[in-house]
């Protein structure tokens, strides 16, 4: 492996665990707030603000 390849990975591994990071911040927070009840409340006003019929 050459240095211009060992240098594509490194960024690519700093890369997946930026977003690995992100996402996990991101899931744990749907999961506090699927906790505290706030999701449900979250998709009404989703609903009452769109022209479609609401969700069955």
């Amino acid at each position: 492996m050459d240095f211009s390849e060992r240098m594509k990975l490194r960024g690519k591994a700093e890369e997946d665990l930026y977003f690995a990071k992100r996402d996990k911040a991101l899931i744990d927070a749907i999961h506090d707030m699927a906790a505290e009840g706030r999701i449900k409340q979250w998709h009404e006003n989703v609903d009452k603000d769109d022209d479609r019929p609401p969700r069955t």
